[in-house]
């Protein structure tokens, strides 16, 4: 039962049903003449077991409220401007869905602005994604996966010669690949551009639209590396690879005059998530790509992690007039917009403030853009602003639901951990705060390792504050965006001196003189959920534990993730099962389980791939055969992004069973 009171003054807190009522915003893009912003709303349906979302036009100087432009009974998202502005290409699953499935494929729509129904462009039988339009307006590019041979059943048996045959977002996969294809706007069938053993994704029409550049692996080695590389086709179909084979690319965008490549990356593929990301220059003429932020000691992108969305792909580098490249970049838990010089170096902030810029477009003549912008207490709404100036905030989703509840503003903090580096963290204090009182505190541990808390919404944390908890996140080492030393600093270290980090924060939390020695929580999910597993076997000084797709077991973990075969090797120092493997029972969390005083709540997604729910079928057997103290909850059909963006009904009792779990641990 959740404990709060009516409190004079103070709103009601906010719940986990609350989610339901919360309006999802993504897809913000500025028109061309930068007028106009389109943008989706997503929301639960009715059932509560999926979305639907609409697309939602507004002109930029606020002379017209917002305009609902698709009719959002299923899932209308990716809104694109046509060049010339009088259109708008969206994808959508709108339809009857094919036998055996539960939705209907997401194919590409145009939508006449000045009139008239939407019309369906594509018939595909898989989701298109990456839309974009062709400079002239001519064409429409866009990936999907090819399709099963006329005739083919799927019997469900699966046979496998290469390792990526899984991934958590798409699940199990066969030998079908995905590619670009492109269709005209007012006709003609869509054609195949490129082919082969070998995925394509994020195509890019050169300024003469006789080029398209796009990202692919299609390196000899391709079974057993993470390469990206940026790669060109012509209309004739003849490719040919614009980077080096070694790297991890993406996001390619044309120079105005077509000479130049720019994209993001890093100048090596193993262990790029514990990297800074880059912006790179490729001259289509050859010769060595120039690295533009070099001496920049941050990341391209927004790294600052919300679970009110899945983590956004990084928009491409906008070309300016005036020889600047425009892009996103992270800081010290914000994200704003920033610009370097089109030759490299010479960064500079375009957008300041304690914010997430989650993403941006610009308008044509790079002048205008607009943005979806997060804080600690919104969860996302449009802005609008001039290059260079201040953006201002133009729509308003869910500000009626936020007012009427208790939404408490965290708090800076600093404190010393290994080493002597400084951390940084936040602490929200709970609803009704005494500081004449003690108060239990939750610990959050963020998931990557190498991803950031910062200035965005976390609709669980303000719940447990609402339930009178405080609550402490912080970026310990293997953060992003304080440096390549930072980042990198837990490679090889999981539970070493990043354990030592965050126990700091909470020893710093107690020297504020009102939290509760003897009321102390963690959780945390993914990475957060292993360090959750490794705190419980190494103190017990936390009163309950609630672990989130998690990892105990490193040794198993290598070959059952999606993404263990390379991520674990490089994260652990080189270890493998087969070389070095005492490092990876050292450190596993299942190999401290006997030293587990502190009850744990797991809960876990059965279709989480990057961190299999085996992981938790062994820590909590491993538990209940020792009598500990361990419930574990299952979530069908989701994944490991369950809490970002899975059923609103699992993502409503994730939250309400942390809450209850702590608060029946008092």
């Amino acid at each position: 039962m959740a404990r709060y009171a009516a409190l004079p003054d103070v709103p009601p807190p906010l719940t986990p049903e609350d989610l339901y009522a919360f309006h999802f915003l993504a897809d913000a893009e500025i028109s061309p003449d930068g007028d106009r912003v389109a943008y989706t709303v997503k929301v639960a349906n009715d059932a509560r077991d999926g979305y639907r979302s609409a697309i939602w036009v507004l002109p930029c100087d606020g002379s017209r409220p917002p305009a609902q432009i698709t009719a959002g009974a299923a899932q209308d998202g990716s809104p694109r401007w046509s060049p010339d502005g009088h259109r708008l290409a969206f994808l959508s699953d709108r339809g009857e869905a094919p036998k055996g499935r539960k939705r209907a494929p997401r194919n590409v729509y145009v939508l006449d602005l000045a009139g008239g129904e939407a019309r369906q462009l594509t018939s595909l039988g898989e989701d298109c994604g990456d839309l974009v339009w062709s400079p002239d307006g001519r064409f429409l590019a866009f990936v999907v996966r090819d399709e099963r041979p006329e005739g083919a059943e799927d019997d469900g048996v699966r046979v496998y010669d290469r390792l990526h045959y899984r991934s958590d977002e798409a699940g199990l996969l066969d030998a079908r690949r995905k590619h670009v294809w492109v269709a005209r706007p007012d006709g003609d069938e869509p054609r195949q551009v490129t082919a082969g053993d070998w995925d394509d994704a994020q195509p890019e029409f050169s300024p003469d639209c006789r080029e398209i550049a796009f990202v692919s692996n299609r390196t000899e080695a391709r079974e057993v590396n993470t390469v990206a590389d940026i790669h060109v086709t012509a209309v004739d179909g003849t490719t040919r690879r614009i980077t080096d084979g070694k790297g991890s690319y993406g996001n390619p965008s044309w120079s105005p005059d077509g000479a130049t490549l720019a994209a993001y990356g890093t100048d090596v593929a193993v262990g790029s998530s514990s990297r800074n990301i880059h912006a790179w220059a490729f001259p289509m003429s050859g010769g060595a790509a120039r690295d533009l932020t070099e001496g920049w000691d941050r990341t391209v992108g927004s790294s600052v992690i919300s679970d009110m969305r899945s983590h956004i792909q990084t928009l491409p580098p906008a070309w300016t007039g005036d020889g600047r490249i425009l892009f996103l970049g992270s800081d010290q838990g914000t994200a704003n917009a920033y610009s370097c010089a089109a030759g490299g170096g010479d960064v500079r902030a375009v957008t300041l403030g304690e914010h997430q810029v989650v993403s941006w477009t610009c308008d044509r003549a790079r002048r205008r853009f607009a943005a979806v912008v997060a804080t600690a207490t919104d969860p996302g709404n449009v802005y609008v602003g001039e290059v260079g100036g201040a953006m201002r905030k133009v729509t308003c989703l869910n500000d009626e639901l936020l007012g009427a509840r208790f939404v408490a503003a965290p708090e800076r903090v600093e404190f010393t951990g290994a080493d002597g580096w400084r951390i940084e963290g936040w602490l929200l204090k709970p609803r009704g705060f005494d500081p004449t009182r003690r108060w239990p505190l939750v610990l959050e541990i963020h998931g990557g390792p190498h991803t950031a808390y910062g200035h965005s919404f976390f609709h669980e944390f303000h719940v447990l504050a609402g339930r009178g908890y405080a609550v402490l996140y912080t970026n310990p080492r293997g953060s992003h965006a304080y440096g390549q030393k930072f980042v990198e600093a837990c490679v090889g270290d999981w539970g070493g001196k990043d354990y030592d980090d965050l126990i700091a924060g909470v020893d710093h939390a107690l020297s504020l003189g009102w939290v509760d020695g003897d009321r102390l929580y963690v959780t945390g999910g993914s990475y957060g959920g292993f360090m959750t597993n490794w705190v419980i076997g190494r103190t017990d000084r936390f009163k309950a534990a609630a672990t989130q797709r998690s990892i105990s077991n490193n040794i198993s973990a290598f070959g059952t993730s999606d993404i263990g075969w390379h991520f674990w090797e490089h994260e652990m120092g080189d270890a493998t099962p087969w070389r070095d493997e005492h490092k990876l029972v050292e450190r596993s969390p299942l190999t401290y389980v006997t030293n587990v005083k502190t009850p744990l709540l797991i809960l876990h997604a059965e279709r989480d791939l990057r961190c299999p729910i085996e992981q938790a079928e062994q820590l909590f057997t491993a538990l209940r055969v020792l009598g500990k103290e361990a419930v574990f909850v299952r979530f069908p059909e989701d994944n490991h992004d369950l809490t970002r963006g899975g059923k609103p009904r699992h993502r409503v009792e994730h939250c309400r069973r942390i809450a209850d779990w702590f608060d029946a641990h008092p």
